[in-house]
């Protein structure tokens, strides 16, 4: 019935797309509900932040073993699972009573979102011609960004008139369109045999809960108390056995000597880095607008769209301009707009103007369309082709990760500095200034992690050139797995 539909470039990219979409969509629509999802579960600020953290956890562990999957099970089969699987976790929570029922769905949802998002830049350079990758590469993370514009919108909205657990369901629909037309365009790849990596899958996640645990609730639970530092020292013992397991198993999901690659090493430590402010700025700035503002759901909603708006406006254009010059000099300036939205956040009081926080909030959502589509076309485009799929995975991965950690780090220090003021760690008692101070703590030192990430992306050279054997522009990707 859709044969005529395969291997349509423009229905390809549409649906790499609409993967995008719906990742990016899930978090920014929960984010802007975190406030309401405290009072309905009756908890903790440092606890409702764990909705958003087991989905980046997830993604941050899992994303690079299914980039290795990929290979051995083919890139349609791969992609079309993991939205199968995204669709049940989103029912699941939208159907959600129970705070822990509400975690293990998202758990659940966020491993379907990992199948398909550790995929998608690859999918670009596999299925679309190589000649517009890098304008390629800025329609994907337009969409991203689209996901993240409606979202806090829809979410607002929907918490505020209806009913948050409908904000889960959103995706149903959008993912089923994806599998239909996935499974009429997309031609599947070549595989090659080989086996997963459970157990390093297994360390890396227990390495990173345990260690966002510690973030998260050190204040709580106090720094030198039991299960704090309990946690750290699992988390440092589970990053050795990661890495011992990565360095001995035959099929590693992150092979070492990849990462012995300079330019790939530091462009993706650089990654890392540049999410982390921004990450505290998406789940942070909800209960500024509505504790340190008094904004409702839906104003607040509004308010956030405004950093995806940006990112949806420039991130084509830093894709272009990447395609003409070296990306790293694209995302070079994207970290200094980085350091400045962080500045300017830091100021926010109860009192700013709402001009001074839109123009904050534009310089933020700017600084990530300068920086990440230049930056993944970076470390997939540099990438020997033996490496193209993993590298996919490795940007989702530094992505989250750095999202995973920024929102523990820098909302612990919002928090630290609400205790500061005599304020409890609970969303019904802190007080529009004391919120404010939190968040100008927070956000001084997001400007010094944006710091770090700008040595880092300045240290990076582009030094690989185009291997005779790559893909020709007008090809279609599929011979490049006949080369490796």
């Amino acid at each position: 019935m859709f044969e005529n539909l395969r291997n349509n470039q423009k229905l390809s990219l549409f649906i790499i797309s609409l993967g995008s979409f719906m990742a990016y969509l899930d978090i920014s629509i929960v984010n802007v509900s975190l406030p309401t999802m405290a009072k309905f579960f009756q908890v903790g600020t440092s606890s409702v932040f764990w909705v958003i953290l087991i989905y980046v956890i997830v993604l941050g562990s899992f994303v690079i073993a299914f980039g290795k999957l990929t290979q051995q099970k083919g890139y349609k089969k791969i992609f079309l699972t993991g939205v199968l699987i995204f669709i049940i976790g989103s029912a699941l929570s939208g159907l959600a009573q129970q705070f822990d029922f509400l975690i293990i769905a998202r758990f659940i949802q966020a491993v379907g979102a990992a199948m398909f998002s550790a995929i998608t830049a690859a999918m670009v350079a596999i299925y679309l011609p190589k000649n517009v990758r890098g304008r390629n590469m800025g329609i994907i993370v337009t969409m991203a960004s689209l996901g993240m514009a409606l979202g806090p919108v829809i979410g607002g909205f929907i918490t505020q008139y209806i009913n948050f657990h409908w904000i889960f369901y959103i995706n149903v629909p959008i993912g089923i369109v994806a599998i239909i037309l996935g499974r009429a365009v997309f031609k599947e790849t070549a595989t090659k045999p080989g086996k997963l990596d459970f157990l390093g899958i297994l360390f890396i996640f227990i390495a990173q809960t345990t260690l966002i645990f510690a973030l998260t609730k050190g204040l709580s639970y106090g720094w030198t108390s039991l299960p704090i530092m309990g946690s750290i020292i699992t988390s440092v013992i589970f990053w050795i056995l990661f890495l011992y397991q990565e360095s001995r198993t035959s099929e590693p999901i992150l092979d070492l000597n990849f990462l012995r690659i300079k330019r790939i090493f530091l462009a993706t430590i650089s990654n890392f880095w540049f999410n982390m402010p921004y990450a505290g700025a998406v789940v942070l700035l909800p209960f500024y607008f509505e504790i340190g503002r008094g904004f409702t759901v839906s104003q607040s909603g509004l308010a956030l769209a405004v950093m995806p708006v940006a990112i949806m406006i420039v991130g084509p254009l830093a894709g272009i301009l990447s395609d003409r010059i070296d990306p790293n000099r694209v995302s070079m300036l994207g970290a200094i707009v980085g350091v400045i939205a962080c500045l300017l956040i830091s100021s926010f009081n109860p009192s700013t103007s709402l001009v001074f926080m839109a123009i904050a909030l534009l310089v933020m959502g700017t600084s990530v369309a300068m920086f990440n589509p230049p930056n993944t076309k970076f470390i997939v485009g540099e990438s020997p082709l033996e490496f193209r799929g993993i590298a996919s995975g490795l940007v989702t991965t530094a992505r989250m990760m750095g999202m995973g950690f920024g929102t523990s780090i820098l909302a612990s220090a919002a928090i630290a500095s609400i205790f500061m003021h005599g304020e409890p760690n609970t969303t019904l008692t802190i007080t529009p200034v004391s919120f404010s101070a939190g968040l100008h703590t927070a956000f001084l030192l997001g400007a010094v992690i944006m710091v770090v990430a700008l040595i880092f992306i300045s240290l990076t050279k582009r030094t690989r050139k185009p291997q005779k054997n790559e893909v020709k522009p007008r090809d279609s990707g599929f011979a490049s797995f006949h080369h490796e």
